[in-house]
């Protein structure tokens, strides 16, 4: 008699495959029989260290937002690379990342946003704290700039880092859409030219 699939044990691992599961089908897509699955844990199993699907989904929320979100936002927050430099390294990286084949398409956050909000008011405000904390992060890195004398006076930092901030938004809707690289490239190079010379 064959083997099944061998059980995961390290809640580090179930909780990075269960992610995955929900950021390919959203939180109403997903089923439990699905994470049971995926995670070869049984479900008494998933409920004992994660809690309800509801707490799985925000544990894997937040996996996702400090592993895969929060180093590309503290590299803009405390790079001393120019502004241009940091943006655009920011957006190319959101780009690499809605092509890695290893995970699903678009971006767990935006998909979230798109997808849950209307059914789940609490995932809903969760979802959207992340979102705002990643305009601030731009807010504060544009303005910083324009004291730094890397955006003229006139420039309305606040208005210019929340366009930015919009820009990676819509690369993570282009993931979802499976733009290409060329697609993607040339929707940052035409996002850039909106960035004032000092």
């Amino acid at each position: 008699m064959g083997r099944g699939r061998p059980r995961k044990t390290d809640p580090e691992e179930v909780l990075d495959t269960a992610m995955k599961v929900f950021w390919s089908k959203g939180f109403e897509g997903t089923s439990m029989s699905d994470l049971v699955c995926a995670t070869g844990m049984a479900k008494p199993g998933l409920y004992a260290c994660f809690g309800d699907k509801e707490s799985l989904y925000k544990k894997s929320l937040a996996r996702y937002y400090n592993n895969l979100g929060m180093p590309l936002l503290d590299d803009l927050k405390n790079s001393d690379d120019v502004l241009s430099v940091v943006v655009r390294r920011f957006l190319e990286s959101v780009a690499k990342s809605m092509l890695d084949k290893d995970c699903p398409s678009g971006c767990f956050v935006v998909n979230s946003l798109v997808e849950e909000s209307s059914q789940h008011p609490e995932l809903e405000t969760i979802t959207k704290e992340y979102d705002q904390k990643r305009r601030d992060i731009f807010v504060t890195r544009f303005e910083q700039a324009q004291k730094n004398g890397e955006l003229p006076q006139n420039t309305d930092a606040k208005a210019l880092g929340e366009f930015f901030s919009a820009q990676s938004l819509a690369l993570g809707v282009l993931g979802r859409t499976n733009a290409d690289k060329k697609e993607l490239n040339s929707f940052i190079d035409i996002a850039m030219t909106a960035l004032p010379n000092p």
